[in-house]
């Protein structure tokens, strides 16, 4: 597998740079890259905010626009993909504590409850309101593009195997191992609130749930982390409790989800990202 370019951005209240497109090498060693688009490109991600009765949101919401953070994501994903359609990414107060995707609509919803979530269990285990904000930051893109990949596979409809929160969970580790040094630290964000976040598992579980164990997510996101470079990543192995008898297949793992990812995802690249690669 030959990476021809990374992906470089940084997040949120972190500086942002100039997107890159991965592309592979196929069995007759051309870029997947060079092939066809699928659709013209009608429509763009657009980020709303939406209203808020609950003033601590609204200066949330306040904080986010002004960062311009969530704006430069979009410009990231409208320079690298084609939409038939808008796509909109809404934050906004919902009422209770999540962010989804929904097909219907096609959109992407991150409540403000959830971030005021992020925000309370952070400062638990960080001291500065800085090392807090930076984990809700690190945490809310993990989940974003969480979100962005049951997104992806609608809008594109993409054919995968296994369960899809799972492989929304790989896209968001695949993006965030590409995003320099800060994108690594953004998953293992993520990745720590849903350790911090686990329930005790009793007789009234959901088992039922289409979500992984917290603690499950939790491994999970530590072994691609690790998988898509273990040397820069060896002391993962032990200090964060990644198992030995998982690293050893973290590697291959990864490199599986890079290879679906980058397949799945070219004939929904723009023309002008191609050229680059090929030039």
């Amino acid at each position: 597998m030959s990476k021809k370019k990374g992906i470089i951005l940084s997040v949120l209240i972190l500086v942002v740079g100039l997107f890159y497109y991965i592309g592979i090498e196929d069995q007759n060693g051309q870029l997947a890259s060079s092939k066809k688009l699928a659709f013209e490109d009608k429509g763009d991600f657009k980020i709303i905010y939406g209203k808020t009765q609950n003033p601590r949101y609204a200066e949330y919401n306040k904080l986010l626009e002004s960062s311009q953070g969530f704006e430069s994501i979009a410009v990231f994903l409208n320079g690298a993909f084609i939409l038939q359609k808008d796509f909109p990414i809404i934050i906004e107060e919902c009422g209770f504590i999540n962010a989804y995707y929904t097909p219907d609509e096609k959109k992407i919803v991150i409540c403000d409850e959830l971030l005021d979530n992020l925000a309370q269990n952070f400062s638990y285990i960080v001291k500065t309101k800085e090392e807090v904000d930076r984990a809700v930051t690190g945490a809310a893109y993990f989940i974003l593009f969480h979100e962005l990949g049951h997104g992806m596979i609608d809008v594109y409809n993409l054919t995968y195997s296994g369960k899809e929160e799972d492989v929304a969970d790989q896209l968001a580790s695949v993006i965030l191992t590409g995003l320099g040094e800060d994108g690594p630290k953004a998953a293992i964000t993520g990745a720590n609130y849903f350790y911090i976040t686990s329930s005790e598992i009793g007789p009234g579980y959901a088992f039922w749930d289409e979500h992984a164990l917290n603690q499950q997510r939790y491994y999970n996101i530590l072994c691609w982390v690790y998988g898509s470079n273990p040397p820069k990543f060896n002391y993962f192995v032990g200090t964060y409790g990644l198992p030995q008898d998982r690293a050893a297949r973290c590697q291959s793992e990864y490199e599986k989800m890079f290879k679906f990812w980058d397949a799945n995802l070219t004939p929904y690249v723009k023309a002008q990202i191609k050229a680059g690669i090929n030039e």
